[in-house]
Parts: structure tokens; sequence; C-alpha cells
């Protein structure tokens, strides 16, 4: 069990942020959308470019004692997979996978997230080929 499993509930709704969603209520409607933002004191989240039946809407803003379920609604990005593409270029022992925080890290210098590379340099360049090309292959 987590140290702290409140915590841990947080980080892991966080990790949601900026990803599409399906959010069933108690009152059987579901709303799918972007996850804009969540309050973690009462699970009132806001999303963006939501549907819910046939209605389309730029934001909705539910609150949080009416939500039944989160669920993701988009494929997870596989940094499992990602870090084995860098392993080969880079040698295990480069690359972490920093799964709490869901970035890789090579050579403790660069970190490699679902958004892309931060990092500079020829090292970064080459990281970021590998990126594009294991994301080209996701899609």
């Amino acid at each position: 069990m987590p140290a702290n499993p409140n915590r841990e509930f947080l980080l892991e709704l966080s990790g949601l942020v900026n990803k599409r969603v399906k959010i069933t209520m108690n009152n059987k409607k579901i709303y799918t959308g972007v996850l804009r933002g969540i309050q973690d004191n009462s699970l009132n989240v806001v999303l963006a470019e939501a549907s819910c039946g046939d209605e389309t809407y730029f934001r909705v803003f539910i609150t949080g004692s009416n939500i039944v379920e989160i669920t993701l609604a988009e494929e997870p990005f596989d940094l499992v997979g990602l870090a084995s593409e860098l392993s080969q270029m880079f040698q295990p022992q480069n690359v972490k996978i920093i799964e709490e925080a869901a970035i890789i890290q090579v050579f403790d210098r660069f970190t490699v997230s679902e958004e892309g590379v931060k990092g500079t340099g020829p090292i970064s360049e080459r990281i970021q080929k590998i990126f594009d090309k294991y994301k080209a292959t996701q899609d």
C-alpha cells in the first residue's frame, strides 16, 4: 500500500488533465471531453470540447458530488515501449522511467513525456527523432 493513498489518488487523477475522459454522472448522463481542471478538495472538474448525447459544449463545469465515475477515453501513451526504443540507442542504464511523473529521463539531463522532449543539443535531437518515429507508429 502506498505511504499516502490520498496523495497517490490525486496524482493519478491529475495525470488525466489534458486527456480525453468520460465522466458518468449519478443521473446516468455521460460527458466526454478534455479534462482541463480539478479541485482537489471537492473533485469538481472542468471539461473542454465536451459532449453529452447530441449536445456539444465549449466548457462544462461538473460538481464532484454528481460524479460516479471518471475513465480515460483514450489509449494511454506507452512510456515502456518508448523507453525500450531509447535504451537501444543510449544503453538501458542511461534510460529511466519515472512512472508517477509519466516521464522518461535520459542521462538524467533529458526529459521525455507524451508532449515531447525537453533539453537541447545533439543528444536531444537524437532523442527527438526516436520520439517522433515512435509516436508516428502509435497513431
